[in-house]
């Protein structure tokens, strides 16, 4: 027997009545459309059950003082690099699902772009609620058709999907059995499974950043670019100006598909959306995001949301410029790239410019060094294979010294490693493990008799990525073991990953968020891609891991078939950080870290200056109720 989710059921229906008890009102830009006839009303453009947004929906209500808001004004922000914004990405993704605070999960799952769900006793049939009335950003309705279309005709199709994606497969698994779609009516639809799927309505509410592109597609606007609906004559002209082939129809529909992470992409310009803002222009550098006259969510006054008209943000040259113009007063939010030495500065100039510094949680671990386990070289593998060697060179990072240089104070030794320092015991253990004999210069040889090196591909993903490096680096020499570094172009970094070319490299994982919905950080990456191609593609592709590995993966799965949060669920994790932690698998140097960000002094519904004991990333997820106030 179906049951409704309590939350769904008690406080969203409750939140959903008041708001239609109150008349909807809109920003003025488009009460003026209005007028001029070239937009519906604003009751004809919001779904029958808009999503309402008060106090502790998007923000924990402990954490914020949350009041409905004022319309107008432009959001300033910046980004070093081309293309993909995080901020803008992170603050106009929305996912099917959601859950108080993005990670809450023992709160109660409800729905967002849908209207709610319910499960089955075994959580093997998941039913899903549509928004009736809910729109396009074009003005076109959303329907079950959609979900059919995205499901069928996209995820099904092996030509633009070759392989299923492992999400939407039993336990999270390569080879597990794929979901079975089936439409019960207009806007209801069930997912089912064989067995059970527990944490699946997590998976589909934040885990990984997803949003509902997955599952719900405009069908109306990507039938142009399907073969089954459209002659290929028609798409002939396109198909020229990408210089594809007749039967490369379906790289023609990749390439006009926007998916959530194509958001802050030019390509997304014209797609239609659910997101509160879409990109209009991308002149000079200069992006432009104008809110979306069909956003299906209100404040508690039955204002349709966002406040903000528009948000630009400009690219600049790197992280360094980033954080002068923030310093300068030209920018209303700076995000999570600045550094904590900076902090001293920032308060400095907080007491002249007007913005206030704030120090939130970081969502993620700052600096994580990953080992290439699987890199295709016989002495490589043989000795970073060896779980001692890795014990050592853990064993000589000195991470109060990271802390305090890099941190500040705000941040912790991590728990998923062991984080002792001692560099002496360090070099007992490659002694012991037959690395004491050295070449001229002092460096420990490979079991091949040759100087063994351990060369970093490191990638400026954020201001303290590369420095850190440079310590990692010097605290491995100082032990024996020869190592260098280079700083390349992110991009290039994946190019070489993804070919298995990088020995080590350094980055962050976010499994200390997804805990609850099965994160899949912690599963081979940048430790062992070729491994995790091999898992996901059911041993078709990649190379078969070792037992460590394959145990991991068979965990994982157990735990994301387990129900959220039930004593199985919580024992299979903590049994995957304790195999993590025996096997040094990868490295966190700290944990638990916060950093400094700036907001213009004329927000309102963000928090106030000072340490704020939440995540920084629910922040960047709310900018739709941020309001400026004179």
């Amino acid at each position: 027997m179906r049951r409704r989710l309590l939350l769904l059921s008690v406080l969203l229906l409750l939140s959903l009545s008041a708001a239609a008890a109150a008349q909807y009102s809109e920003a003025p830009m488009l009460r003026e459309l209005v007028e001029q006839g070239l937009l519906p009303p604003v009751e004809e453009r919001l779904p029958a059950n808009p999503y309402v947004v008060g106090p502790g929906d998007l923000i924990v209500e402990e954490h914020l003082d949350w009041q409905p808001g004022d319309y107008g004004g432009t959001l300033r922000m910046a980004r070093a690099g081309p293309a993909f914004d995080p901020h803008v990405f992170i603050g106009s993704n929305q996912p099917l699902l959601w859950a108080p605070g993005a990670f809450y999960f023992e709160r109660g799952i409800q729905g967002n772009v849908l209207e709610g769900f319910s499960v089955n006793e075994e959580n093997t049939v998941f039913t899903f609620y549509m928004r009736e009335g809910l729109r396009w950003s074009d003005g076109e309705y959303v329907t079950s058709e959609d979900v059919r279309f995205a499901f069928e005709d996209v995820m099904k199709n092996e030509y633009i999907t070759p392989v299923f994606p492992a999400k939407y497969r039993l336990g999270g698994r390569a080879d597990g059995e794929p979901m079975e779609l089936e439409i019960i009516d207009e806007y209801t639809f069930e997912i089912r499974f064989p067995v059970s799927y527990g944490t699946f309505p997590a998976r589909i509410a934040i885990e990984g950043w997803v949003g509902y592109t997955d599952l719900i597609k405009p069908a109306h606007y990507l039938r142009q670019y399907h073969a089954d609906y459209t002659p290929i004559e028609d798409m002939q002209a396109e198909l020229a100006d990408e210089e594809l082939e007749p039967d490369e129809w379906y790289r023609l529909f990749i390439i006009r598909n926007v998916n959530n992470w194509d958001l802050t992409v030019p390509k997304a310009i014209g797609f239609p959306t659910l997101y509160p803002w879409q990109l209009a222009s991308t002149e000079g550098g200069i992006y432009l995001y104008e809110r979306n006259p069909y956003y299906f969510k209100v404040d508690t006054e039955g204002q349709q949301l966002p406040y903000m008209d528009r948000i630009v943000t400009e690219e600049v040259a790197d992280f360094e410029m980033l954080t002068m113009k923030a310093m300068v007063g030209e920018l209303d939010y700076l995000g999570e790239r600045a550094s904590l030495k900076s902090l001293p500065m920032f308060l400095d100039q907080e007491k002249v410019e007007d913005f206030k510094v704030v120090i939130p949680q970081m969502h993620r671990t700052p600096y994580t060094v990953f080992l290439n386990l699987a890199y295709d070289d016989p002495v490589w593998r043989e000795v970073v294979g060896d779980v001692r060697f890795r014990q050592a060179l853990n064993m000589a990072i000195d991470r109060e010294e990271i802390i305090d240089m890099f941190y500040m104070g705000f941040a912790a030794l991590p728990q998923t490693v062991p984080s002792e320092y001692d560099p002496e015991q360090a070099e007992s253990i490659l002694d012991a493990m037959g690395m004491a004999a050295r070449d001229a210069e002092g460096w420990r040889l490979g079991p091949d008799g040759t100087r063994f090196t351990i060369h970093f591909d490191v990638a400026s993903h954020d201001v303290d990525m590369v420095p850190i490096t440079e310590m990692i680096v010097e605290y491995w020499q100082e032990i024996g073991v020869h190592t260098t570094y280079r700083q390349i172009e992110s991009s290039l970094l994946g190019v070489r990953q993804g070919a298995n070319e990088v020995q080590a490299t350094a980055g962050w994982t976010h499994e200390n968020i997804w805990r609850a919905s099965g994160s899949e950080d912690f599963l081979p990456g940048p430790w062992g891609q070729i491994w995790r191609l091999w898992y996901n593609t059911g041993g078709q592709q990649g190379e078969e891991p070792p037992a460590v590995v394959k145990e991991l993966f068979e965990l994982h799965s157990q735990f994301v078939s387990s129900l959220i949060g039930s004593p199985e669920n919580v024992a299979f994790m903590d049994e995957i950080y304790q195999l993590i932690h025996d096997n040094v698998l990868f490295m966190h140097v700290v944990e638990n870290s916060s950093y400094p960000t700036i907001l213009s002094t004329r927000l309102r519904n963000v928090p106030d200056r000072g340490q704020w004991n939440e995540l920084g990333i629910i922040l960047m997820y709310s900018p739709e109720q941020w309001y400026f106030a004179d």
